[in-house]
């Protein structure tokens, strides 16, 4: 997202949620009002739309962008805004209206956190068993513990820049794997972005999970990421409970949009 922290001002050049965005932000239209920050990154099938800042002045903003839509020179419109839009995240504590989401051609599907660490955690006493993948070599094993253990994700093990993948093998292949993607752009990428933690049903309760962030967050640190970001659902405590533990702290709270029939997040 560097190329777009070029073209905002300070206060959001400083959001860690923006530098650690991935490179469809690149090229995105922004509209900042009010505290409020609009972008609208061009794809295949709509525009997707992130929208931060104060949450009264962002409904209003998200509102404001919808109704001139059909403005030649508006950022929907120069984003390829044709009749509907691929996805849309925005800070909760304000709900978009039914007739923008009928514009949009979304409706409600998560409501979820974004977290992020800057400091090696403690050692963890699994973390031994974790072993790093080749993500080409690896991936049918990689894939097939992801059916099994996070059916939901859309991460991809073979997917563009990958900073790598971590596992934990046992008899009967992967018992648990998590991925982290470079994110930030430039010649050295400011983060790392953790995705597609999954444990089989048969492994969780032994601290596999813990075990494998542990290990990609210490990786990122070391390796040169100024931090390392995740995702998770609000409602889930039992995840927050481990990710405080090893220090990430939640920077913006959002509600995601998506198509009618969505089963995962747009990648």
């Amino acid at each position: 997202m560097s190329t777009l922290l070029d073209r905002l001002p300070a206060r959001w050049r400083a959001a860690r949620v923006l530098q650690g965005g991935d490179a469809r932000w690149d090229t995105a239209e922004a509209v900042e009002r009010d505290g409020a920050l609009l972008l609208a990154a061009p794809s295949d099938h709509g525009p997707s739309l992130l929208v931060l800042g104060d949450p009264v002045a962002a409904g209003r903003l998200l509102t404001s962008v919808v109704d001139g839509r059909a403005a030649h020179d508006g950022p929907l419109s120069r984003a390829g805004f044709v009749d509907r839009a691929r996805w849309l995240s925005m800070v909760r504590g304000t709900v978009p209206t039914l007739a923008t989401l009928a514009v949009l051609g979304l409706e409600p599907f998560s409501t979820w956190d974004w977290l992020a660490a800057d400091r090696s955690p403690a050692p963890h006493p699994g973390e031994g068993a974790v072993t790093r993948l080749d993500p080409h070599r690896d991936a049918a094993a990689i894939r097939a513990c992801l059916a099994d253990a996070n059916p939901g994700t859309s991460a991809d093990p073979t997917a563009h820049g990958e900073a790598g993948w971590w596992g934990v093998p046992g008899p009967d292949g992967l018992r648990g794997v998590v991925g982290a993607s470079l994110r930030g752009g430039g010649d050295v990428p400011v983060s790392w972005h953790l995705h597609g933690l999954g444990v089989r049903p048969e492994a969780r309760g032994a601290g596999t999970g813990s075990a494998l962030t542990t290990a990609v967050l210490r990786a990122g640190l070391r390796e040169g990421a100024q931090f390392v970001s995740l995702g998770m659902y609000a409602d889930n405590d039992r995840a927050r409970r481990i990710y405080t533990r090893l220090g990430f702290r939640t920077e913006a709270e959002l509600a995601s949009y998506g198509p009618a029939g969505a089963d995962r997040p747009a990648p």
